[in-house]
């Protein structure tokens, strides 16, 4: 284990594609991707990256500044289609599957999107004449091969227009985009409580090598399992970025699977938990797990059930600011010592406040909020420089 880190961490200045990219060089063979217990290649990922920018910047005209929204499950599409639109500069709206249909169609017209990624089974929302729309199904993904892509077009039941596209036209052209990327030009956006949230790459990135930094080390490259919902910034993080960062691969699997694959870290919330403890799942061979919510009495069932580390600690699907360093000392009900980075406070009732360097932009009706300070509103006893929640 390490201890808190001392001081500011040197953040790379780069985007998620750069990331991708220089950890192909070292991991080009080895999966990025288990999805479904098919594997899927640093490589070759990459190679559907680059094509699918070409594609994007060339035939769909989309460049700096131009918005493109992603509704699709978590799935190798969902991570081709936003490290590609990183690539060329775009803005990334990411859209949680279970958003009405109204609001979805204001985010477009809000937003001005040009492009419009998502999943077979949500084809009914491409309606807007003024609008590309690239759909994606991804049963197909695994089964896609040169030989094989003739058919899909007839065993598609959506039915494709000029503005209805298909997802592997835009990975298999052939062509590979050679643009190079500047990382100040992209952003990715979620919305949450009607709270537009916009993390520039520097935010992403610079989370994503501080839990890097403090997080445990094994041999090997790690294998990362979470149910983190992927349409949050915490689930981008876990799911996307962390694992790349490690040169590691990210499981996509039901529950009951993940053990064929051997993860080395489980990351969840409590319903994950939970439901480990309820179905008996015995979790042989993993490593650590991971609780980014902290929750003593979950925490003190699943250490008594499995006896493998759940390492807690206190973030949110917002602002990417409340975690606390758990890994310094394993200690029972606790989450962790304050990360040098983040500045902290407990107000007149005990709750407490954090403040980093790395805040995203929030906005509520188009205006910007100011959210120096961020309440976990989670109350706190500090115990030998460690937090417990009360």
């Amino acid at each position: 284990m390490i201890g808190a880190i001392k001081g500011p961490v040197n953040i790379p200045d780069l985007s998620i594609y750069t990331l991708l990219s220089r950890n192909t060089e070292v991991s080009g063979s080895r999966p990025v991707m288990i999805y479904y217990d098919k594997y899927i290649t640093y490589s070759r990922i990459l190679s559907y990256v680059d094509s699918m920018a070409y594609q994007l910047e060339h035939r769909l005209n989309i460049g700096k500044g131009d918005t493109v929204g992603i509704l699709l499950d978590f799935s190798p599409e969902y991570v081709i289609s936003i490290i590609s639109s990183i690539k060329i500069g775009a803005k990334v709206l990411v859209i949680d599957e279970n958003t009405d249909e109204k609001i979805i169609n204001n985010y477009v017209e809000y937003h001005k999107i040009k492009v419009l990624i998502m999943c077979k089974r949500m084809a009914r929302l491409a309606t807007a004449s003024d609008v590309k729309y690239i759909i994606s199904d991804p049963n197909d993904f695994l089964t896609l091969g040169k030989a094989v892509i003739r058919r899909i077009k007839y065993r598609s039941r959506v039915r494709y227009s000029e503005n209805i596209l298909k997802f592997y036209e835009f990975i298999y052209s052939g062509k590979k985009s050679d643009k190079s990327e500047n990382p100040e030009t992209s952003c990715i956006m979620f919305y949450s409580d009607s709270r537009l949230i916009k993390f520039s790459m520097k935010d992403i990135i610079s989370f994503t090598f501080i839990l890097n930094y403090w997080m445990p080390k094994i041999d090997g490259r790690p294998v990362f399992y979470s149910n983190i919902r992927h349409s949050t910034p915490l689930g981008l993080v876990y799911s996307i970025t962390l694992p790349v960062s490690f040169s590691g691969a990210t499981v996509v699997n039901r529950i009951g699977g993940i053990l064929k694959n051997s993860p080395d870290f489980i990351i969840g919330d409590k319903k994950l938990y939970s439901s480990i403890i309820d179905k008996h799942i015995y979790l042989n061979g993993v490593k650590y797990c991971i609780m980014p919510f902290n929750d003593v009495k979950t925490e003190t069932e699943f250490n008594k059930f499995t006896g493998v580390p759940l390492i807690t600690g206190r973030s949110d699907n917002i602002t990417l600011t409340t975690h606390m360093n758990p890994f310094d000392d394993i200690r029972k009900g606790s989450f962790g010592m304050p990360l040098n980075y983040v500045k902290y406070d407990i107000n007149n009732i005990g709750e407490m406040l954090v403040k980093t360097p790395y805040m995203p932009e929030i906005f509520m009706d188009g205006k910007k909020i100011s959210e120096e300070w961020v309440n976990t509103h989670i109350r706190v006893k500090i115990v030998d420089g460690y937090f417990y929640s009360v």
